[in-house]
């Protein structure tokens, strides 16, 4: 299949983000819609959380969340999160096209760097991030509450 009908569109309305909800419900089985939708509203309040969408024609096959915030350590970023895209559409180069608007979204809002987390088990998607340039810089640990 090619990509060149491929268009990346930004989502910033919560009606847009909430559209996204199948696609995540792939990598977020557990997650129901209205679970989703009061996440979505506090991410977006508190945060400035949007999305963009890889759309093939007028099917969305590809998302990833991000924000903008700053830290001591790397000066100001955009975080990537929840990239998803359709299983059977990896490998068609989509991932790649939602980094480089990502990157391009991060410049022009004076961005220094581009940060993501994946799962160490989600072994799929680490030769992606290393071809386009990431590097591990550290862990990322949790603990629950």
């Amino acid at each position: 299949m090619k990509t060149n009908r491929l268009t990346i569109k930004k989502l910033s309305s919560k009606t847009e983000i909430l559209s996204t909800y199948p696609i995540l419900k792939q990598r977020y089985l557990w997650m129901s819609l209205e679970s989703f939708e009061e996440q979505i509203s506090e991410m977006m309040a508190r945060n400035n959380f949007k999305m963009v969408g890889a759309f093939l024609g007028d099917k969305l096959v590809g998302v990833s969340g991000y924000w903008i915030l700053r830290m001591l350590y790397c000066g100001r970023y955009i975080q990537v999160s929840s990239f998803i895209v359709e299983e059977e559409k990896r490998g068609l180069g989509i991932g790649q096209k939602i980094l480089k608007e990502l990157q391009k979204i991060g410049r022009e809002l004076g961005c220094e760097k581009i940060i993501l987390d994946s799962f160490t088990e989600n072994k799929k998607s680490h030769p992606l991030y290393f071809r386009e340039g990431f590097h591990i810089r550290g862990f990322h640990f949790m603990k629950d509450l």
